[in-house]
């Protein structure tokens, strides 16, 4: 049996070599779409993003709140003389949010009465907009903070009895995992195993249904013997382990290169991966087992790994979901690889703390393995008997 598998192991590599087209489709292009997943990001930071400033009140007061926004590193602020005028960059793409400091904003927290600095965002761009309004809050009750203090000690309150005042309500905040709102670990952590993972499960289809198009099903089942368990893991050995190699990498450029290290081991952030690609090849064995014809293959594993990324909880969480989207996403293995990867890369968690993770790993790849094992026998069976008649 081991000689039958290294047989169509060498098999595999050979038919590989001599199509330059799946070399390149299946091998370079998953790199390719990593590398722009990584370095689209840039430093990883949020800087100078252009924003229009509309000062309607031309007071030292809002001329030291322009300068406080524009201090931070996430504001580009572009002043308009309007707020039609602002309005219009924002609709024309010019700029991603206006920030409009009010007629009489000075005189109104003088009489104590307050005057709200307005926003306006473009919640279409959510991953920048959400930034802007975080950093923008951060900035306002600064301000607030610090325009308090004045009026307490202008209103006769002692520098101690302000103090009081203002640490009366307080709440810390820890950003666990990416402290620096950093577009690397937000995008980058979903995007690079999305793309890794899917294009796992279509190079495991696309050398199965190889046999199919080719007709050479006879061929390669001689190859391991007549065992179809030996032919489809010799199948799918190579693509398994070029794909740990990626996923390697990956983990390198997060937790080594970019410099965000793991609070926990990486071992287990890796045995994730490793799963989850396990997870792949037996979808890959159902899809093409249940499917009639090898075109028929490729649509299905298009259709289940088009929608991965969006069910993935990356960006709404699955307890928001409807109940069958949400019975669809733990049905996806990349939802549970994030899962895994956060449990590892953010929180440190150990082996029995996983359990959950790593049970849905095993049943996913349960199921459909002993479910795709007779169908993929089978239908194959079916079609080679067809090669039969035709020669």
């Amino acid at each position: 049996m081991f000689s039958a598998l290294i047989n169509v192991i060498s098999r595999e590599l050979r038919t590989l070599g001599e199509r330059t087209a799946d070399i390149i489709i299946l091998f370079l292009m998953p790199i390719f779409w990593i590398a722009i997943a990584f370095f689209l990001t840039g430093d990883g930071i949020v800087t100078n993003v252009p924003v229009a400033f509309v000062d309607q009140d031309n007071t030292s007061l809002s001329r030291e709140v322009g300068r406080a926004f524009d201090a931070n590193r996430a504001f580009g602020l572009i002043s308009y003389a309007n707020q039609p005028e602002a309005i219009d960059a924002l609709k024309a793409g010019k700029v991603y949010a206006v920030i409009e400091i009010p007629f009489n904003y000075t005189k109104d927290h003088l009489r104590g009465i307050g005057s709200p600095i307005v926003m306006y965002l473009d919640e279409n761009r959510y991953a920048v907009a959400a930034t802007l309004q975080s950093e923008a809050t951060t900035i306002v009750q600064a301000l607030e903070s610090e325009l308090s203090m004045k009026v307490a000690l202008a209103t006769g309150s002692s520098i101690s009895e302000a103090e009081r005042i203002l640490k009366a309500l307080q709440a810390d905040f820890y950003a666990v995992g990416n402290p620096q709102n950093s577009f690397i670990v937000f995008l980058g952590s979903t995007l690079m195993p999305g793309v890794l993972m899917l294009s796992a499960i279509l190079t495991f289809v696309t050398s199965l249904v190889r046999e199919n198009y080719s007709n050479s099903i006879s061929d390669w089942l001689s190859t391991a013997h007549g065992s179809y368990l030996t032919a489809l893991t010799g199948k799918l050995i190579p693509y398994f382990v070029y794909y740990s190699l990626l996923l390697a990498a990956y983990i390198g450029l997060l937790a080594g290169i970019s410099g965000f290290k793991a609070a926990g081991s990486l071992w287990l952030w890796f045995a994730c991966g490793l799963a989850c690609l396990a997870v792949m090849s037996a979808m890959a064995v159902l899809f093409v087992g249940i499917s009639p014809t090898w075109r028929f293959a490729l649509v299905v594993t298009s259709g289940y790994a088009a929608p991965a990324l969006a069910f993935s909880g990356f960006s709404l969480p699955l307890d928001s979901m409807g109940p069958l989207a949400a019975l669809f996403a733990q049905c996806l293995p990349l939802t549970w690889f994030i899962e895994g990867q956060a449990q590892e890369w953010i929180f440190g968690a150990n082996i029995s703390q996983m359990r959950t993770t790593f049970l849905a790993f095993g049943l996913m790849w349960l199921i459909p393995t002993l479910l795709g094992l007779p169908a993929f026998i089978w239908n194959y069976n079916r079609i080679r008997n067809k090669e039969g008649a035709q020669t």
